[in-house]
């Protein structure tokens, strides 16, 4: 979740609706769902790479192997929720709460749209999945409905900031419903219990490390310490049956006026080969097959259809363009992968078919964006 400042964003000018293909520039050249640096490789490279060594190819990785790394995506998972809990209050804490209202309602309106036309067309088709029609399409809707967290340039102007707020913002109702239905689908005995142990988890696990940071005297002390917190996040939320996102974001909810640069170091450390290996695993995955294809070419035009619907319904709220908000909220996120890595985690059911089509959804979306040249003339 990462987004710009200016210097009075709460009243944009509106602008013409010519002047959105200029977004780009204002942009940073890293708009890919990652989100790590300007130079890093786009969310389809680590993708493609476990997929070349996954089970449908090299067999480098097998599905025996694949499910040895589930401790490493609870981990992943707990870093990411922390970046989005954190995240969050720093642009909250920059903005209005239209933005939050925004962001908010256009995830729900994507997961909405794409849930319904989904449940639809399974109950229709009938074809073979490990869980029940509305499982499945509840699955794939909250994983599609992620959007890539922006990078906006401190000269951007108003409107584009808060463009890029309601892509970045969206990430913390994705959350919401993900560490619900993670125990729903999972079977668990009491779903809401499981999110409230979890929710308890992670504030205590937040205060207790923030309590060790500060005690921290020097830099490797303070990296354990970090590297400790974080296992701990993943751990307990896989022991409670919820999921490492809830946990993570709590903390990451704490840590938010305390975090410091060594912090911040830290984590980023932590991060960036974790989302990759997350992304890797999610690519090796992949089992191609009939089933495969029927899930993933309706969810790719009900995705886009539905952040269409969603920034015409967004965008007068904040008063700016449908056409910048739709540009902003189409770019596909690392968190819809994180979920249904998440998802693939508590069924347990030895299929991978759900967090394929979220995958391959994804990386043909980011394709078809890469090939469309998203600059000054498309935007």
């Amino acid at each position: 979740m990462t987004g710009g400042n200016h210097s009075n964003p709460a009243n944009p000018p509106l602008q013409e609706p010519g002047a959105v293909r200029s977004a780009s520039r204002w942009l940073s050249p890293r708009r890919s769902a990652l989100g790590l640096g300007e130079h890093t490789a786009p969310l389809l490279a680590f993708v493609a790479v476990g997929m070349a060594i996954g089970p449908e190819a090299l067999n480098v990785v097998s599905f025996d192997l694949l499910a040895r790394f589930d401790p490493v995506v609870s981990i992943a998972l707990a870093i990411l929720g922390v970046f989005i809990g954190s995240g969050y209050i720093r642009v909250r804490g920059a903005g209005e709460s239209r933005w939050v209202v925004g962001a908010s309602l256009q995830a729900l309106v994507t997961v909405g749209s794409v849930w319904g036309s989904m449940y639809f067309l399974l109950e229709q088709w009938q074809i073979p999945l490990p869980v029940e029609s509305w499982e499945a399409a509840a699955v794939l809707a909250i994983c599609s409905a992620a959007s890539a967290a922006l990078r906006v340039r401190k000269s951007a102007q108003p409107p584009l900031v808060i463009a890029a707020h309601l892509a970045n913002l969206d990430d913390v109702a994705l959350v919401v419903l993900g560490s619900i239905a993670v125990p729903v689908i999972a079977g668990a005995p009491s779903p809401l219990a499981a999110v409230g142990l979890a929710l308890v988890a992670g504030l205590i696990i937040g205060i207790a490390g923030s309590l060790l940071f500060m005690r921290s005297e020097n830099a490797p002390e303070y990296g354990v310490f970090v590297i400790g917190t974080i296992l701990l996040l993943g751990g307990a939320a896989a022991y409670v049956g919820a999921s490492p996102l809830t946990t993570g974001c709590v903390a990451g909810l704490w840590w938010a006026g305390r975090r410091t640069t060594l912090m911040d170091f830290e984590m980023q450390r932590l991060e960036r080969p974790l989302i990759a290996l997350l992304l890797i695993i999610a690519g090796a995955s992949i089992q191609f097959s009939y089933t495969l294809v029927w899930l993933t070419v309706p969810l790719i035009l009900f995705r886009f259809a539905g952040k269409l619907l969603a920034s015409l319904l967004v965008a007068r709220s904040v008063d700016l363009p449908a056409g910048l908000v739709g540009a902003m909220l189409i770019s596909p996120g690392i968190l819809g992968i994180a979920l249904a890595l998440n998802f693939q985690q508590v069924l347990a059911t030895g299929s991978t078919v759900l967090v394929s089509a979220v995958t391959l959804a994804m990386v043909i979306s980011e394709m078809s964006l890469l090939l469309l040249s998203l600059d000054e003339d498309t935007i």
